[in-house]
């Protein structure tokens, strides 16, 4: 039993030096550890830290010894006492310094321990060690080996300003990651998944050889998020013809139904999307000089569409919708003809001559509808 619990301590730490650090939690978890293996009050020296630049050799001793302070738990010798000796021995902080050298210094001040450290470079990291050493014994008493990242706080203090610049990029690019991730975190926490309204459009017609006629239609959407940029749903709406009487047009009603994609690039507010249905154009009636026609069309339909979606409120659910949509229906227009001649009028009466009653239907008939829609509703 004892030796699979070594044998799992081996493969969690193992885990943990894998892991890369940041130099403050490096700094804190090598105090911790240094703490575990001395005895309370235990006096100590934080004395070399071996790198590349003496200004982060400088920074690691500083803040080592004042996490230790801290900590209260460890005595820390203060090393701006040390100058004189430091002085008579050439003791570099940054550099490489004996055992023996450290171990004299500790003796003089009578330290029970003194601390030492090096910085090596791993190619995609730092191997940042900590060494406990007994003034006593002169035995290394503990090493905490430690992976440290390469950041931009680093670089800096290594005195890498092409690798300073290059790390605070890559720092700007992943704190730009986890700031969309936030967002998008927070869009799909705050998601209502259904959304129903009622709406209201102004349409405008537009059969074959003839003038724009406009229609007001009034409907019903549905929309199922699936989540902040994805959705799909559909509507049905009828249509009412305004005034035709300046074109002498006889309409009826319209009636359609659509189901829809939509896509939000921002996750809320602008959409664009595309629907496909299928319209029931109503029977008109066209008066001209040369024929009277009476036609239905009907077909499939295209509608490309942008527009806005406005909720009020993070608790509240009403919402609003204002879009605009191009409608191309391919489909067929059926109908009857009446040839009509000249009329004349005879003894006060209009005479009229009516022709031959024609029947023709065309296939792959196309028209296009204008639709403007604003609509009201709720979330859920």
């Amino acid at each position: 039993m004892k030796k699979f619990l070594s044998i799992l301590f081996i493969f969690a730490a193992g885990a943990v030096s894998a892991q890369q650090l940041e130099l403050k939690e490096v700094i804190t978890r090598s105090a911790r550890g240094i703490e575990e293996t001395l005895p309370q009050r235990a006096k100590v020296i934080v004395l070399n830290f071996e790198s590349s630049a003496k200004t982060f050799s400088d920074y690691v001793l500083d803040e080592l010894s004042g996490e230790l302070i801290e900590g209260k738990k460890i005595t820390v010798v203060d090393r701006r006492n040390l100058s004189t000796i430091m002085d008579e021995m050439k003791f570099q902080y940054s550099g490489y310094v004996s055992d023996e050298s450290m171990i004299s210094i500790g003796k003089m001040l009578g330290a029970q321990a003194v601390i030492s450290g090096s910085l090596t470079d791993m190619g995609t990291n730092y191997r940042f060690r900590i060494r406990i050493i007994s003034v006593e014994t002169a035995a290394v008493q503990r090493q905490i080996s430690l992976d440290l990242k390469k950041d931009a706080q680093v670089a800096y203090l290594l005195g890498n300003a092409s690798a300073q610049k290059e790390m605070e990029k890559k720092q700007k690019e992943t704190e730009k990651d986890q700031r969309k991730t936030e967002r998008k975190n927070a869009l799909i926490s705050n998601m209502r998944n259904n959304w129903l309204s009622l709406e209201a459009s102004y349409d405008s017609h537009y059969p074959e050889s003839m003038v724009f006629i406009d229609y007001l239609s009034i409907g019903v959407r549905y929309e199922r998020m699936f989540n902040p940029y994805i959705s799909l749903g559909a509507n049905g709406y009828f249509s009412f013809p305004l005034d035709t009487q300046n074109y002498y047009i006889d309409l009826n009603n319209i009636f359609a139904i659509d189901a829809f994609f939509r896509f939000y690039p921002f996750g809320k507010l602008f959409f664009m999307g595309i629907g496909i249905g299928y319209h029931f154009g109503g029977y008109y009636r066209i008066l001209e000089i040369s024929e009277d026609v009476v036609m239905e069309e009907e077909g499939f339909a295209l509608f490309p569409e942008i527009g806005f979606k406005i909720e009020f409120g993070k608790e509240v659910g009403f919402f609003i919708h204002i879009g605009f949509s191009p409608n191309i229906t391919f489909g067929t227009r059926k109908g009857k003809y009446y040839e009509r001649n000249y009329g004349h009028t005879i003894e006060g009466r209009w005479i009229e001559y009516r022709g031959k009653e024609s029947y023709r239907e065309e296939e792959n008939a196309l028209n296009t509808t204008l639709r403007s829609y604003l609509g009201v509703g709720w979330a859920f």
